[in-house]
């Protein structure tokens, strides 16, 4: 059955192929991110046209463009001489997009679309920022986290919340046991306002599944929004499945911000130790300010 797919798939490819030959049809399309909020477009002219082209126009859509008719849903993103082989655009989001190219010929477009030839078959996207353990500013987490432009509709994975088996948690070094002991000792300096809350880059934009989706999920629900109580009972949650070794310690991280901002200070100190070794510089500064703070209280 699948080679009979396949045999399929090649001959219609090559008869639209053929078929496309000496036509006002461009072939060989193809749509891939660029820097930034750019998509690139690049397409093969045709040899010979019976027909003189004018310009091409370039259709987006946020699903295939199969049939003409498809065109009438999609946006018109921009056009380009009879010569040019590229374009390219700029999108807000971090959606799937398709892409038509259509020749226009004595100001009326050709009304032909060849799937894989003329117009794309899989979606493209802009490339999600490099990951790296350096946290934004709160306000523009959250826009990046709850902006109506920047999330795609992604159906919510059932997660229990009440029936888990809570994992072994990250175990600690004598190296991590010594610094917590230094860290308590000495003369601590008053804070007087609590520390902005952080983000790690790669809980800024919904991920497309798995592991990484349900922390975002989290997150968004609770975290961004303040429900901090809500974070700490769906963190711990998580923290009990099979998740990988990068979602456990960022939500371990979220844990003991969690804490930190419940003023559960002594509480955020213990989440926080358990992912020194992977996170230095930044959970130093948090334990350091959940330490002058439960000091403080006390």
């Amino acid at each position: 059955m699948t080679k009979k797919l396949i045999s399929l798939l090649s001959l219609f490819l090559f008869t639209s192929t053929l078929y496309a030959k000496d036509r006002p049809i461009v072939t060989e399309i193809n749509a891939y991110p660029g820097k930034g909020t750019s998509i690139n477009i690049s397409w093969k002219l045709p040899v010979s046209p019976a027909k003189k082209i004018e310009y091409y126009s370039i259709y987006r859509s946020s699903s295939p463009i199969g049939t003409f008719y498809d065109i009438s849903k999609a946006s018109k993103v921009g056009e380009v001489d009879s010569v040019t082989g590229g374009f390219i655009d700029t999108v807000k989001n971090y959606n799937d997009y398709y892409y038509a190219v259509i020749a226009n010929i004595e100001g009326k477009p050709y009304d032909i679309i060849l799937p894989s030839i003329n117009s794309t078959v899989n979606g493209v996207h802009l490339k999600l920022p490099e990951k790296n353990e350096q946290l934004t500013n709160t306000a523009s987490a959250k826009e990046k986290l709850i902006g109506p432009d920047e999330l795609r509709e992604i159906p919510l994975p059932y997660l229990n919340l009440t029936d888990y088996t809570k994992r072994k948690p990250l175990p600690l070094s004598m190296e991590v046991k010594n610094i917590a002991k230094a860290l308590t000792n000495g003369k601590k300096k008053k804070v007087v306002k609590q520390l902005e809350i952080h983000v790690f880059e790669e809980d800024l934009i919904s991920p497309d599944g798995g592991d990484d989706y349900l922390l975002f999920d989290i997150l968004k629900n609770t975290f961004i929004q303040k429900k901090y109580a809500d974070a700490t009972v769906q963190l711990e949650s998580l923290l009990g499945t099979n998740c990988s070794l990068s979602v456990q310690r960022r939500a371990t991280f979220y844990m003991g911000e969690s804490f930190y901002y419940s003023q559960k200070y002594d509480d955020a100190v213990r989440a926080f130790l358990r992912i020194y070794e992977f996170y230095p510089g930044l959970t130093k500064k948090w334990i350091d300010s959940s330490l002058d703070l439960l000091y403080l209280d006390q």
